[in-house]
């Protein structure tokens, strides 16, 4: 949790601070950790939304925390799939 307390005192994330909190959102699978991954994809620059290493931890982390319908249709929007994100929607919420 530290590392999301320390994201939200962050005014202006770039694009490796957004990773990271989407990988500690994953990491952490909980109910918060998928209003955080929600509440960040939503503040991200629409530029960021072709980044395939952003797309694939925003993915990851919808799907470890447990939203399927939402990964899906962010997924589904996504016009540069790549490798790693089908990987994180394959993998799932283990």
């Amino acid at each position: 949790m530290k590392a999301i307390d320390l994201f939200n005192k962050i005014e202006n994330p770039d694009k490796v601070i957004i990773i990271f909190v989407f990988n500690a959102c994953a990491a952490l699978g909980t109910s918060e950790a998928l209003d955080l991954t929600k509440k960040t994809l939503e503040k991200m620059s629409k530029s960021l939304y072709s980044n395939s290493y952003i797309l694939s931890s925003v993915l990851d982390a919808l799907m470890k925390c447990g939203d399927v319908k939402y990964a899906e249709s962010v997924f589904n929007s996504s016009t540069n799939k790549d490798l790693s994100m089908y990987g994180a929607m394959m993998k799932g919420n283990y």
